[in-house]
């Protein structure tokens, strides 16, 4: 599982994050650890694909 950075963008990859400290700050920018989301790049970026092919076949009529 990934977590990104609200603020920034940084991508912190790995299992890790839960085991960070409650006062872990982004390398990037200095945000707090609150300002993270887990993400599943894998799934946003099936995801991303189907909506490309949808409004790519839309196109095609």
């Amino acid at each position: 599982m990934s977590y990104m950075c609200n603020i920034c963008g940084y991508i912190y990859d790995g299992d890790d994050f839960k085991k960070e400290p409650n006062d872990y700050q982004c390398p990037l920018c200095d945000a707090s650890r609150s300002e993270f989301t887990e993400r599943n790049i894998e799934v946003e970026v099936c995801n991303a694909t189907d909506e490309f092919h949808r409004i790519k076949n839309s196109k095609i009529v």
